[in-house]
């Protein structure tokens, strides 16, 4: 019995020491399943990033895949008229040539909620239907729209957040938020006018979000014509722009 004792203490030795060898080598082999490391965030692909945003103009019913590069990555020839075209005045049907870093504002925002569409409201306006003589939509920088699904209070959140030299109008009270570029520095108004109403701007926009007036706030409907008064003041330039409708 002892003379058998011996190789079979030397076959567990062996046995062990192959064991510990192993582990050595190859460390992850010998950690459990459960203390496995965190999943990796899988990257976004070309083809994601280049991922086409889908327009849908409200008023014309009509829909414009919006894709900035195809898939070698240059700039989509003929897209420049295609979007001038797509975000004509839809009152007079005239087009305008719309400012190109407004249609990246457009794309980058649509790819921040992918799979839902942009529905516009209104883009180019023409002079002869524009209430403000100063609006930016009448020289093709602005826009008025909203996303599929998803609040325009957090839409509003997210242009004022993202992007700098910009106008940002929130409409509450008309379901759509402004958007416009700009060469000076940012603004953002409150417009608490329903569609196709006099403008009814808030004197305090910062402090209506922070008390939370500007989701509560429906003013009284009236007769607004006592307040046509000849000669009236337009707003000054850089103010906010009309109503959409």
């Amino acid at each position: 019995m002892r003379k058998l004792a011996a190789p079979a203490l030397l076959m567990t030795l062996l046995a062990l020491g192959s064991a510990r060898a192993r582990a050595t080598a190859n460390p992850a082999s010998s950690r459990p399943a459960t203390h496995a490391g965190k999943p990796r965030t899988p990257k976004v692909t070309k083809a994601q990033r280049n991922a086409p945003v889908v327009l849908y103009a409200v008023n014309h019913r009509e829909t414009m895949a919006l894709k900035l590069r195809d898939s070698h990555g240059r700039p989509v020839k003929g897209l420049q008229r295609r979007f001038d075209h797509f975000l004509r005045c839809h009152h007079t049907n005239v087009q305008h040539r719309m400012d190109p870093r407004l249609m990246k504002l457009l794309y980058q925002t649509g790819h921040h909620w992918p799979g839902r569409q942009l529905e516009i409201v209104s883009g180019y306006r023409h002079p002869s239907v524009a209430k403000n003589p100063h609006s930016p939509h009448m020289q093709g920088l602005a826009c008025d729209f909203r996303v599929e699904g998803v609040k325009t209070a957090d839409l509003r959140d997210y242009l004022r957040r993202t992007f700098d030299k910009v106008g940002v109008g929130y409409y509450p009270n008309s379901s759509f938020v402004h958007l416009d570029v700009r060469k000076d520095r940012s603004a953002f108004w409150i417009d608490y006018s329903g569609p196709g109403e006099r403008a009814i701007y808030s004197a305090t926009p910062d402090q209506d979000l922070r008390d939370g007036r500007a989701e509560n706030y429906h003013p009284t409907k009236i007769d607004s014509s006592w307040a046509d008064v000849p000669g009236e003041a337009p707003p000054a330039p850089g103010q906010p722009g009309e109503s959409a409708e």
